[in-house]
């Protein structure tokens, strides 16, 4: 290769790399991404389900994904996500299975029940001051362990 085959090579390269300044935020792809999840301005309410251990003096304790039935965190956001829309029958039935993971869970013996909560927080708020916004629980149940 020349010195114009160089040449050329270089100025395809850089249009490559400049490209994304032409392309709108929200315009991901090849060859550079342009991070649209951090290009536009994101709203500081989140609202979002999630399932909460509760301890014998009304503490919280946080659930793994494994209590949810699954080693993946995106998928018991999703199951989570889908029981909040379901029929409370459904949401019972997830709540039982929950507790009886937890049940078995010998790091989790002071956890008395699971919630099954519907919550919206301010973001910022949260991480910031641990400021909690309005929560419903949408299914409760106890967590039910075997005499030994």
């Amino acid at each position: 290769m020349g010195r114009w085959g160089a040449a050329l090579v270089s100025i395809v390269l850089v249009g490559a790399t400049l490209a994304p300044v032409a392309r709108a935020p929200e315009d991901d792809g090849f060859p550079l991404s342009t991070f649209p999840m951090f290009a536009a301005p994101r709203p500081a309410l989140v609202a979002m389900s999630y399932a909460q251990g509760e301890t014998q003096g009304g503490g919280l304790r946080a659930l793994s994904p494994a209590h949810l039935g699954t080693g993946e965190v995106m998928q018991a956001f999703a199951l989570l996500q889908r029981a909040a829309g379901a029929a409370p029958r459904e949401r019972l039935a997830l709540c039982t299975a929950i507790a009886a993971r937890v049940a078995g869970d010998a790091d989790y013996r002071e956890v008395v029940a699971i919630r099954l909560v519907a919550g919206r927080h301010d973001a910022v708020a949260y991480l910031a001051d641990g400021a909690v916004g309005p929560e419903v629980t949408q299914a409760r149940c106890d967590v039910a362990r075997s005499a030994r």
